[in-house]
């Protein structure tokens, strides 16, 4: 049997379900992504330094906050903007964005902390369930997971656009779902032991006009009710794909790829079928 994945983490599993070819690519072929001439790492590390700020605070701080959180959250974010090789010119743009994320995100933290919770950032979990093939492991990083006496929340930060409620619950971002479904199963080694998901949100940081957004894609039972669904689906598709007359195609879901594609449609030949067609028709 050709080399299948028998390990992924949930934003490869995303990967997986909008573009399987770049699955087999990067699997069975070996190949790894360049970096594209030219292109502009700035959005990615606005992002590192968001999170990175995010759980530098939650470290020094995990009860209660400090009376200047804002101030605080202010200089973890500049310092790790500076970190990440932003200049004068760009941390001039980036000063006032900062400030009005380090406002939101103390609000945000004051009201998620009144709530008694304890508070998990940046962990790693796993799961394994056997396959066809052979044993598969999914594997998550939570951003943060909430620890309440009947459930925990799992929450990802996201500076960019949060999928919608649809793509979350019909599987084509399974990202938190998936995440959940390793928190039931008692995947993530501090929480000891199985913990029900019960929210599943994105925390949306940006700084403009609209400084930060909580996005609650599902609460209560329906979280755990996703997460369950998305891991049986994930079998589903492992199951399918152990199967080697399993084609991996490219742009599954087309309709979830963005402008941009993937970093493998040049090989797939994604520009030519999709505009030129199969040559049997006009």
């Amino acid at each position: 049997m050709p080399r299948r994945p028998r390990s992924l983490y949930v934003t490869r599993i995303e990967r997986w379900v909008r573009d399987p070819y770049a699955i087999y690519a990067l699997w069975v072929l070996g190949l790894e992504a360049m970096e594209r001439p030219g292109a502009s790492a700035e959005a990615l590390a606005r992002g590192d330094a968001v999170h990175a700020a995010i759980e530098r605070l939650t470290l020094d701080w995990p009860d209660d906050l400090p009376d200047d959180c804002e101030a605080v959250l202010h200089d973890h974010l500049l310092r790790e903007l500076g970190a990440r090789g932003f200049e004068d010119a760009a941390m001039a743009r980036e000063a006032p964005l900062a400030r009005n994320c380090a406002r939101w995100l103390t609000d945000f933290e004051r009201r998620r902390r009144a709530r008694g919770i304890d508070i998990l950032v940046e962990q790693q979990g796993t799961m394994t369930f056997d396959a066809p093939a052979g044993p598969f492991t999914v594997k998550a990083f939570a951003d943060r997971i909430e620890l309440a006496s009947d459930g925990a929340a799992v929450m990802d930060f996201k500076t960019g656009a949060a999928p919608s409620a649809r793509q979350v619950k019909s599987g084509f971002a399974p990202q938190l779902t998936l995440t959940a479904a390793i928190l039931a199963d008692g995947g993530f080694e501090r929480t000891n032991g199985p913990v029900t998901p019960d929210e599943l949100t994105y925390v949306r940081v940006v700084g403009r006009k609209t400084a930060g957004e909580v996005i609650t894609r599902a609460s209560g039972a329906e979280a755990a009710d996703l997460a369950q669904a998305a891991l049986d689906g994930l079998k589903r598709r492992v199951a399918r794909f152990d199967d080697e007359n399993t084609p991996y195609v490219s742009w599954a879901a087309p309709q979830f790829m963005g402008n941009q594609g993937g970093n493998y449609d040049h090989l797939a030949r994604v520009w030519e079928w999709s505009v030129i067609g199969d040559g049997d028709e006009e």
